[in-house]
């Protein structure tokens, strides 16, 4: 069974012509949010954005966090994971390279939305949002649904030997996600970076559902290595039902 086999979990990650960037202004964010519901199938006017700056910063809906209002909306300040066991919230993780990852439990009904760019995956973001529906839910690793989705690919992702020295640092692992691309840079993989951090939290590997897509050359994703400065945002939206 996958992620998407439950009938109590809407989501997806969008394509282009979608844009959920703030360039958009009120009107078309509020058009492209629209249109993306109807697509999910979902109605909805909770929708909840983060202000996302590359942390470890987890906020729980159930708990009453502070909020603002963001074009009619809400937006969560300073955070990169949304935890929430109420049905019919919207939750929404804005992707351009970086790596969108949903877990669920459906024995609690409870889902995290997280934006993984490289500074919250050596932070182990995604392993810290499931410790985080264990202490608030009762969350068992072993019931849990993981989906990774669309980002920036290994052979597109170079980055500095400091990158790299932070990823030997954070995950025992490391020496098999890295590639040796000359001697200053080397290449990483992502997705496979969160498999392993995800199997290590206790997920089964049967329970991981992997979008093998690469948003740096795949022309229907925006992406911010390939675009900037005028980049667009992909957004993973994901609803419970």
């Amino acid at each position: 069974m996958k992620i998407r086999d439950f009938n109590a979990l809407r989501f997806d990650v969008s394509q282009k012509p979608y844009d959920f960037s703030t360039s958009q202004g009120m009107r078309l964010l509020r058009a492209n949010v629209d249109s993306f519901l109807r697509h999910l199938g979902v109605k909805t006017r909770r929708v909840y954005f983060m202000k996302q700056v590359h942390s470890d910063h987890i906020a729980c809906l159930d708990d009453g966090p502070e909020m603002y209002d963001y074009y009619g909306y809400k937006i969560l300040p300073a955070t990169d994971a949304l935890i929430t066991a109420r049905k019919n919230l919207a939750l929404v993780s804005r992707i351009s390279d970086c790596t969108p990852v949903l877990l669920y439990d459906p024995v609690r009904n409870v889902q995290a939305c997280i934006h993984s760019g490289w500074r919250p995956t050596v932070k182990k973001l995604p392993a810290k949002a499931l410790a985080m529906m264990q202490h608030r839910y009762g969350t068992r690793p072993r019931d849990v649904f993981a989906y990774i989705g669309p980002c920036i690919g290994r052979r597109s992702f170079q980055v500095g030997k400091e990158v790299s020295a932070a990823w030997r640092e954070a995950f025992s692992f490391a020496d098999r996600v890295i590639y040796r691309d000359d001697a200053e840079h080397d290449h990483i993989d992502l997705k496979m970076t969160h498999i392993r951090m995800l199997l290590q939290a206790g997920i089964p590997e049967e329970h991981i559902t992997v979008n093998a897509r690469d948003t740096f050359t795949d022309p229907r994703y925006h992406s911010y290595r390939r675009d900037r400065p005028h980049y667009g945002s992909n957004a993973l939206i994901s609803v419970l039902r």
